[in-house]
């Protein structure tokens, strides 16, 4: 009968230095795993486990979603739906390019730091992908059509070069100065979604200054707003596991917890765009030129090659680096 050896488990200590997570005290693959063995590590208990689940799952939740809508939204030949065609594609990327990070991040040391660039890579991208949503459907009222508006999404594809870049090169300085690498990253993550945001903050002080009765959109953005928040906070303050190392090393600790929230921001996310995309579209419609390939496929486009060539080029670097 054939029979499948599970890898091996190891302590913090008997990993390099490297591998290690702030407050997690074991459940590490070994550092020079096989492919094989990251799959099947994936099926045992370790501390990355539930992160690979944790996203891999909601990847096709997030799939599943884009096959319905894309037979009853005519996703592909409707113009005016190409921004929630590229939005809604990016949403299926990021989840799965984390689980894969995630997954074979331990075959090597230079193998984890080209996981985590294509994982980086892909959130910048969905960074995007928000703000060709945003731009098309939920931009407050008074600003549609402006100056702003027109150059909201080329902006957002420069913003996912700096993302991608500032990420990336963040990890070269992460057994050095760490603290450094983290507020490098978390900058790094920060600045898009709060520029990708700029458009639901004015329509949410809005709504709180004028007292208008809130729509299903405002109250699903509310939300998102609330997950986002409280991912930012789990990836940066490492808790619950830094007060309590070796309590939360393979179930309950903070990148788990990060993943969770994300999910859950960006289906609530995805729920409001799509009320706004509803209930606005006549309103848009008359207001704004049909979307056009240029701007949304041709931009897409450009952002995907230009973060692919950032990627490269850090990974050609890493031999170089410490």
């Amino acid at each position: 009968m054939l029979t499948i050896k599970l890898p091996q488990i190891f302590r913090v200590h008997q990993v390099p230095r490297i591998f290690w997570e702030d407050g997690i005290m074991s459940g590490y693959r070994h550092p020079k795993s096989s492919a094989l063995d990251c799959v099947l590590s994936s099926f045992q208990m370790t501390n990355e486990t539930v992160n690979i689940w944790t996203h891999f799952l909601p990847a096709w939740y997030f799939v599943w979603r884009f096959l319905v809508l894309s037979s009853s939204l005519d996703l592909w030949r409707d113009p005016f739906h190409w921004p929630l065609l590229l939005y809604l594609l990016l949403v299926c990327l990021y989840p799965f390019a984390s689980s894969c990070a995630h997954t074979f991040s331990s075959m090597s040391a230079r193998a984890r730091h080209i996981c985590y660039f294509c994982d980086y890579g892909a959130l910048s991208l969905y960074s995007l992908g928000c703000a060709f949503a945003y731009g098309a459907y939920a931009m407050p009222d008074h600003w549609v059509s402006g100056v702003w508006h027109r150059y909201f999404v080329p902006a957002a594809a420069l913003n996912s070069f700096i993302c991608t870049g500032l990420s990336c090169y963040s990890r070269f300085p992460e057994l050095e100065r760490p603290r450094l690498s983290k507020v490098l990253r978390t900058a790094a993550f920060v600045y898009p979604f709060l520029y990708d945001n700029i458009p639901l903050f004015c329509r949410l002080l809005f709504f709180f200054w004028s007292n208008c009765p809130w729509s299903d959109a405002v109250t699903g953005y509310c939300y998102h707003l609330l997950f986002a928040l409280l991912t930012g906070f789990l990836f940066a303050s490492h808790l619950p596991e830094r007060l309590a190392p070796g309590r939360f090393d393979y179930i309950g600790h903070s990148h788990q917890l990060f993943h969770i929230c994300a999910v859950l921001g960006t289906h609530f996310q995805l729920e409001a765009i799509l009320c706004d995309a509803r209930s606005r579209r006549a309103w848009l419609r008359g207001r704004l030129p049909v979307p056009g390939l240029p701007g949304t496929f041709g931009t897409a486009g450009l952002a995907l090659l230009g973060n692919a060539a950032i990627i490269g080029a850090f990974t050609a670097a890493l031999p170089r680096a410490p």
